[in-house]
């Protein structure tokens, strides 16, 4: 229910600020010399997640990013701290942390505000450590409590980025982040599947079954850090 919300915001939110962005510019008509001089330097704080631990009481979570400017492209890093409690027929708590690193390619490096839309690539990798409770009756041996752990698991994935920054109010940018997680892998030896998987979300789809594709939403508040202004040429009207 939660994340269908965050889609509808996403693409009302996209819908809206695309007409200020400049959509006409993604396809550029001006030769332009390319100019590998970073820039500026993009920091910001996960909005959704702060949003997330306010109104799930189960989860608390913190995360960040940053990139730099190359040309069209931006070298970026994200990471992040995070912890689940669920608590049903049993009680289940997941705590650690995630990195995540990649490049994104800017398709609107001429326009005069500094808005962007870009697609990225990210590479993604968890270490976290998760505990399941949960009471067994049994007729022949009464009740059991039972209890199985899983200590400093890492898994890795890799995310497809659809990513919109638009200019708010001088420096202050704000970011949208459509992401698709893919080609998970938990490498390290543990007692049972693990619930969720911090940076990539809930692990199980229904039963017993992992998922293998996740689809995630990331809002961040942005603050641009712009040290020199790069020369941008106007396009050439036909």
């Amino acid at each position: 229910m939660f994340l269908s919300i965050l889609k509808s915001i996403y693409n009302i939110l996209f819908l809206i600020l695309l007409p200020f962005i400049g959509i006409s510019q993604i396809v550029d008509t001006v030769q332009i010399k390319p100019d590998w001089k970073p820039s500026r330097l993009h920091v910001g704080i996960d909005v959704s997640r702060l949003i997330g631990t306010a109104v799930q009481a189960h989860k608390n979570s913190l995360g960040g990013m940053i990139d730099l400017d190359f040309h069209r492209f931006l070298f970026a890093f994200e990471s992040g701290i995070e912890k689940i409690t669920r608590i049903k027929t049993f009680e289940y708590t997941n705590q650690g942390t995630f990195l995540k690193w990649g490049v994104d390619y800017n398709l609107i490096p001429h326009n005069k505000y500094r808005n962007m839309i870009s697609l990225g690539l990210r590479y993604a990798r968890s270490r976290f450590s998760d505990e399941l409770k949960f009471r067994e009756e049994n007729t022949w041996f009464g009740t059991q409590d039972l209890q199985f752990s899983n200590k400093n698991v890492s898994s890795h994935w890799t995310e497809i980025l659809l990513r919109l920054n638009v200019r708010v109010w001088g420096n202050l940018l704000l970011g949208s982040v459509l992401r698709i997680e893919m080609m998970k892998n938990i490498f390290t030896p543990h007692q049972f599947n693990p619930f969720d998987i911090p940076g990539w979300g809930r692990n199980w789809k229904s039963g017993t079954d992992e998922k293998t594709i996740n689809m995630g939403f990331s809002y961040y508040l942005i603050y641009n850090f712009s040290y020199r202004e790069k020369k941008i040429l106007p396009r050439k009207i036909k």
